[in-house]
């Protein structure tokens, strides 16, 4: 079974949807901030800059260019 993953607005927020119930969501907050919720209610604020370099994290991850050093 294939996971279809779209964006859906809602309101002020963008949530992250897999056709599943409680979904990521991204938004502006009041401070100017992207926040970012989990699916657990965890969330994490960053400036626009930092936000848009988590596409390019995440390749390199993926890729194996960053190798995962326990201490």
């Amino acid at each position: 079974m294939k996971n279809e993953y779209y964006l859906r607005p809602e309101g002020h927020k963008i949530f992250m949807c897999c056709g599943k119930a409680r979904c990521p969501s991204v938004q502006v907050n009041e401070e100017g901030l992207i926040e970012i919720e989990d699916d657990y209610g965890n969330s994490v604020k960053m400036k626009k800059e930092e936000a848009d370099l988590i596409k390019g994290a995440v390749s390199q991850l993926l890729s194996g260019e960053v190798k995962n050093e326990k201490q």
